[in-house]
């Protein structure tokens, strides 16, 4: 089991600015006050962390992810990849000041006032901002319209390794781009990725932010993305959860401005004995907003995907559109799918809307498939590209496509190993 004193050395072997000292601090007294949340917290009821409290974990060893680097030319754009919690290797499509690292964070002090002011909530986010080491940084100025997209890839090959990788992208007004991240688990051990994300969004502008978990088979990942929205400004997220024994990430998107709008697509692969978890929470502040949420679960073997969808519509957010679509398939007996999708509206003039089902592959269209000479497998795995093909429309948008299809071809021809993995 890990100790207190794990992270308070952990903490003490971290160099950082006084002021940067003092905030990881009190973070860090934040998490011990409350120790990692359990099952009796109604936000974690459906997700326990008990193999965190029964694993020794420990900071990544000095020098691991130095020489070791992804193979770049896999990733249609401007990458930074870190390896066990430092920078690999870094991208040469854009400056410095564009995409760089936290380590390097005052290159650009405009960033500097954004640090752990948005995902400043969760006792996760507290431990992350304690023992962050490096991570990655996007930063657009006013009306910079980002060539290519930002991967910022976190891989991973430590065993009982705890690793908080951060990443910050600030664009100011009318700025664009897209940023991916992407997490990578390069062996079978056991290690923790704790992920924090801080999204701030100027007037006008515009993110596709894009985030592929796909850890260790025996990894737990935890992330947690919050952003803000300014008037006008566009978001559009596409989640997509394909390895590790344990992934949960929670989104927080805050519509700040008026006229601002948000797109959310969820993709989660609960296989064998694998438990996907997407909370989501979606705040209208101001007039005239809008956000759209996709998800799509598929549970094979074993395996468990949770989606709670919480939409908040407050008092003077008039005239908001805010529709929920979430749908989950279930491949086995064993296998289940928990999906959520609440409303809590405080405005009258609101366009606001949600749905949600779980069942079976559809038996009729299975038998058509084979009428047509189509093999069972085959069949099967028309219908369940067809099913995820419904929250996986921004890789179109963003030509992203060819990029992440064979992965999740993989994931998906799987199949039912849920005795046989962990």
């Amino acid at each position: 089991m890990t100790d207190t004193q794990t992270y308070v050395e952990a903490l003490s072997r971290i160099t950082a600015p006084d002021w940067l000292a003092a905030q990881r601090s009190a973070a860090l007294e934040r998490f011990l006050r409350s120790g990692l949340p359990g099952t009796g917290e109604e936000a974690w009821k459906y997700t326990s962390l008990a193999r965190l409290e029964r694993a020794t974990l420990h900071p990544p060893a000095a020098g691991a992810g130095e020489t070791v680097c992804p193979d770049v030319g896999a990733y249609p754009g401007h990458v930074l990849a870190f390896q066990n919690g430092q920078l690999a290797c870094h991208g040469t499509w854009l400056a410095s000041q564009v995409a760089g690292t936290l380590r390097h964070l005052g290159e650009t002090p405009v960033t500097l006032e954004y640090l752990g002011r948005q995902a400043d909530s969760g006792v996760l986010a507290s431990l992350n901002l304690a023992l962050w080491q490096d991570g990655a940084r996007l930063y657009a100025p006013a009306g910079a319209r980002l060539a290519v997209p930002v991967f910022a890839v976190y891989g991973a090959d430590e065993a009982e390794a705890m690793l908080h990788p951060r990443t910050l992208a600030v664009l100011e007004a009318d700025a664009e781009a897209v940023l991916v991240e992407h997490y990578l688990g390069q062996t079978g051990h056991a290690y923790w990725q704790n992920a924090v994300s801080e999204v701030h969004l100027g007037a006008g502008a515009s993110l596709t932010h894009v985030r592929v978990v796909e850890e260790g088979a025996a990894a737990t990942h935890t992330g947690r993305t919050a952003v803000r929205l300014g008037r006008g400004s566009r978001y559009r997220a596409l989640h997509v959860g394909l390895e590790g024994v344990l992934a949960r990430h929670e989104l927080e998107i805050e519509l700040d401005g008026a006229g601002a709008s948000a797109r959310i697509d969820g993709l989660d692969l609960a296989d064998a004995r694998r438990h996907a978890d997407l909370r989501l929470r979606v705040t209208h502040r101001a007039t005239d907003t809008a956000s759209r949420v996709a998800w799509r679960g598929i549970a094979d073997g074993r395996g468990r995907a949770v989606f709670d969808g919480h939409v908040v519509v407050e008092r003077a957010a008039h005239r908001t559109d805010a529709q929920q679509s979430c749908k989950g398939l279930l491949l086995s007996p064993h296998a289940e799918v928990d999906a959520m999708p609440r409303l809590e509206i405080y405005a009258d003039d609101v366009k606001c809307g949600h749905g949600a089902s779980v069942g079976n592959l559809d038996a009729a269209a299975l038998f058509y498939l084979r009428s047509r000479g189509i093999a069972a497998d085959a069949a099967r795995r028309l219908l369940l590209r067809g099913f995820a093909g419904e929250a996986l429309g921004l890789l179109e948008e963003t030509h992203l496509t060819d990029w992440l299809a064979p992965r999740l071809e993989a994931a998906l021809a799987r199949g039912d190993a849920g005795e046989a993995r962990p």
